[in-house]
């Protein structure tokens, strides 16, 4: 099983998670509030408020981009855990490596495009509020990054430290 890192780089891998996990929490707050917002306005007399479609859409993509490093990391994304009951745990690192770095070659290819959207896209201009698209697209590209080195960093582990065993196939090995 890998063990988790220890000294400085765990403590500010702590730091990010609890960064990523906080700013994801705030959006999904914000996607609360604003699509009650939302109902209410439906059946209360007076001017409905466009904006709080806008930007809880914005938060709905964000929240999804933010977190997923932090899925990675503790392998929270979707899997499939049939391998890992295997008893041949070199079968089990290799596929855990592999699908890792397929993970990180797949968000460091959506990195470079949110890279180019951030570049290209600052002249356009949300509907609502105006706001510049290239800003809309910052904490999506933030959290690619994370992604992919969350996921370089969990295939180095268990490359260097064995396979990520799941509470499955600890049962299975028994």
């Amino acid at each position: 099983m890998t063990p988790p890192p220890r000294g400085p780089l765990r403590r500010a891998g702590r730091m990010i998670d609890a960064l990523e996990i906080s700013a994801g929490s705030v959006m999904l707050l914000t996607i609360f509030v604003l699509v009650l917002i939302q109902a209410a306005q439906r059946h209360l007399p007076g001017e409905s408020l466009p904006w709080t479609g806008e930007v809880s859409r914005f938060a709905l993509a964000w929240l999804t981009f933010t977190v997923a490093g932090v899925l990675i990391s503790r392998g929270g994304h979707i899997t499939l855990e049939v391998v890992n009951i295997l008893p041949k745990p070199r079968l089990i690192r290799a596929v855990q490596v592999f699908a890792l770095v397929i993970v990180a070659v797949t968000a460091g290819a959506f990195t470079l495009e949110a890279w180019d959207l951030v570049q290209t896209q600052g002249a356009l201009r949300s509907p609502v509020l105006g706001l510049s698209m290239a800003l809309v697209y910052v904490p999506v590209l933030l959290g690619l990054i994370s992604s992919t080195v969350r996921a370089l960093i969990g295939a180095a582990r268990i490359a260097l430290h064995g396979p990520v065993r799941s509470e499955l196939a600890e049962e299975v090995a028994r």
